[in-house]
């Protein structure tokens, strides 16, 4: 069988408790209104800077600031993000077994250093291929040539995430998809995008994929 691309944010890892102080404290420092937490977990899962653009917009300020502010906040982000995220409970279990099974790797919009940098902290890396994702300095990279950048590296055959950007990527290339209930996205939202198959917990994904 071919292999098994994961989504990292909210798929994998729990981030939230690292992206939204870190995200407050760039919009502090920039003399940015500040926003309720629902604004800012919508940022976790597709391509940074474009999602910063567009709560900018929507707040009435310049979305053009959208890289000020994700450089501030990856100058918190690198101080506090290995003791702030946590792998999703149940995870590391399913991982493991769809890795011994038909092998894995990790397709992001997280930037790939700090995407690997958290993987191996939280002890992923022994099963997985690689970590692909964009540059520090190519955020706006959508999903979809993260993923097919991947795919010229290793054989793959369904891509799993928690968001539509997942799961547009995956149709996009061909892809089996399948979404995740446990992370941001809504079973509505994965849903929508087409997803092949829904799941609720880390052991029917390993169930469904094995």
């Amino acid at each position: 069988m071919s292999a098994v691309a994961f989504d990292f944010d909210g798929c994998l890892v729990e981030s939230r408790f690292a992206i939204v102080p870190s995200m407050r404290v760039a919009l502090a420092e920039l003399g940015l209104p500040q926003v309720p937490d629902a604004d800012l977990e919508r940022l976790i899962g597709p391509p940074l800077e474009s999602g910063v653009a567009e709560l900018l917009l929507r707040i009435g300020e310049d979305p053009t600031r959208a890289a000020e502010v994700v450089r501030a906040y990856r100058a918190d982000d690198r101080q506090h993000m290995l003791d702030r995220t946590a792998l999703m409970p149940g995870v590391e279990a399913a991982v493991r077994k769809i890795a011994a099974a038909r092998g894995a790797c990790v397709v992001t919009s997280k930037p790939a250093v700090l995407a690997e940098e958290i993987a191996r902290h939280l002890g992923l890396m022994d099963v997985l291929a690689f970590v692909e994702g964009p540059s520090l300095s190519m955020e706006h990279e959508t999903k979809t040539e993260t993923l097919g950048r991947a795919m010229a590296r290793l054989s793959i055959g369904a891509m799993v995430g928690d968001r539509h950007h997942d799961i547009d990527a995956g149709r996009a290339h061909g892809l089996l998809t399948v979404g995740v209930r446990w992370g941001m996205g809504s079973a509505e939202e994965l849903e929508l995008a087409g997803a092949d198959h829904v799941v609720a917990s880390p052991d029917e994904l390993g169930e469904l994929l094995t």
